[in-house]
């Protein structure tokens, strides 16, 4: 797949992001009320390395990564301009805090709500990347579910499998969060589907198909929702009664259904 360093790009920065989110948010549950030094500075780390890991998968996808300093030169009009500002800023933030968190230095506290923040920006640019490109399937509301889905359900999953001896309140919110994600994206399924086959794409993704892409890739398409779905199931059986076989059970089930729609909106493009 051509676009394999896209998918792992998106993936991890949006997945570093929801981590990021959860413990700037919802740190006191997160480390369960412990020395906050000692709880969150594995998270912080994780969500530092996804983010490094995403933004050398986009360099690679460039082919040069000096083109990303060209694209620079146009952030008042380009949201690919955009994007890779605020991810620099964003993993500079986060980078700078789990180093100040490491060393036990004050400031981390305001670092993580500044990355945190400056995350959620990245994520409502790279989705608009695609909703302003030239292709009938992108160009909707689903692709900001898609990926602000993707945060909170990557984030979730970290924070649950890594704090689940610490399990509780964190544990419960991560239920709802996972569950809220996954049903309101497969809610707006059929609204997506109805306004892209309204749509008359001849001249606008002239010359490529999305709509015949997407009915090529139909089984896997239901493929990657059930899979999300009986993830959905097994995470929040797994949470609310403390089972960690289900728990993890859930959490690859959700991360295989993330990498295969995640493949789906890639292909049709």
């Amino acid at each position: 797949m051509h676009e394999l360093p896209l998918l792992i790009f998106t993936l991890c920065l949006q997945g570093s992001v929801g981590v990021t989110l959860w413990l700037a948010l919802g740190r006191q549950y997160a480390v369960d009320g412990r020395v906050p030094a000692r709880g969150a500075l594995p998270a912080m780390a994780g969500a530092f390395v996804l983010a490094c890991v995403g933004l050398l998968a986009s360099a690679l996808h460039m082919g040069y990564p000096l083109n990303a300093l060209n694209a620079l030169r146009h952030v008042a009009s380009s949201w690919l301009s955009r994007e890779i500002v605020f991810a620099s800023l964003y993993l500079a933030a986060l980078g700078l805090g789990v180093v100040l968190l490491f060393f036990r230095k004050p400031g981390w506290q305001p670092l993580l709500a500044l990355a945190a923040a400056l995350g959620l920006v990245d994520v409502f640019c790279m989705a608009q990347i695609y909703i302003h490109a030239s292709v009938a399937t992108w160009q909707h509301s689903n692709t900001l579910a898609l990926f602000f889905g993707t945060s909170g359900i990557i984030g979730s999953l970290v924070i649950a499998l890594a704090y689940l001896r610490n399990a509780g309140t964190a544990m419960r919110c991560a239920v709802v969060v996972v569950a809220l994600m996954v049903l309101i994206r497969l809610i707006m399924q059929p609204l997506w589907l109805a306004d892209i086959h309204a749509v008359d794409t001849t001249v606008v993704t002239f010359p490529h198909r999305p709509l015949q892409a997407l009915a090529q890739l139909r089984d896997v398409y239901i493929l990657g929702w059930c899979v999300s779905a009986v993830g959905m199931l097994c995470f929040a059986a797994g949470g609310l009664r403390n089972a960690r076989g289900t728990l993890v059970v859930g959490s690859v089930l959700l991360l295989i259904g993330e990498i295969v729609l995640r493949y789906v909106f890639f292909s049709i493009g």
